[in-house]
């Protein structure tokens, strides 16, 4: 069990994290160099349909991201803290020299709940590939299997939830498959390279 001043840390490195994910991402809304790149649908997005339920698995990535957090020992924390930092900042850089988006043609925004039209509201399509959702989820899902700490139960359970949130992505249209796979192959990549960093070096990990 974490100590209250350990949780404490980790709660304000969280919070950093979570600026230097929406901030820019917030500004790259309103960025525009080059123009968006249409995602193409594959048979597996024509196969799952829309579908709001998709909302709350949607949105529970961060909890997921929060719960691992707070469970994982510290040299896996570190390690999960700087690999987020770092698929953020490549994803960053595709959303702003290769913007990409995913067509909502076949939803009625209007007629669909309010907090769908809260998403599309604040969320443009111009950052979908590599997918974020993906890319931050599958962090989590590796940082929980490498984890001494996290539960052996646990840890099919997160890759579940994980397949969740993926397909959430499509039926509400914020992605399609090549968008998933683009964040899953960052998330791994840059977990893998981590150790070999300054970063972790200094951190003695």
């Amino acid at each position: 069990m974490l100590r209250t001043d350990q949780i404490m840390c980790r709660v304000y490195s969280g919070i950093l994290v979570v600026i230097w994910i929406l901030a820019p991402y917030s500004i790259l809304q309103n960025v525009e160099i080059f123009p968006v790149l249409w995602m193409p649908q594959l048979g597996l997005d024509r196969a799952i349909p829309v579908s709001f339920e998709g909302m709350w698995f949607y949105y529970s990535y961060l909890l997921l991201l929060v719960l691992v957090g707070l469970t994982v020992e510290k040299e896996i924390f570190i390690r999960y803290l700087y690999t987020v930092g770092w698929v953020t900042a490549v994803s960053h850089a595709f959303f702003l020299f290769m913007p990409s988006g995913v067509s909502r043609a076949e939803i009625d925004v209007g007629s669909a709940p309010w907090l769908y039209q809260l998403l599309v509201s604040a969320d443009q399509p111009r950052n979908a590939f590599p997918s974020l959702h993906a890319s931050l989820s599958v962090v989590a899902a590796i940082a929980a299997q490498y984890s001494r700490h996290f539960p052996k139960w646990g840890k099919p359970v997160v890759w579940l939830w994980v397949i969740g949130i993926f397909w959430s992505t499509i039926a509400l249209r914020q992605h399609v498959s090549l968008d998933l796979l683009g964040g899953s192959i960052v998330a791994v990549l840059v977990w893998w390279v981590m150790p070999k960093t300054r970063e972790m070096k200094y951190h003695g990990v």
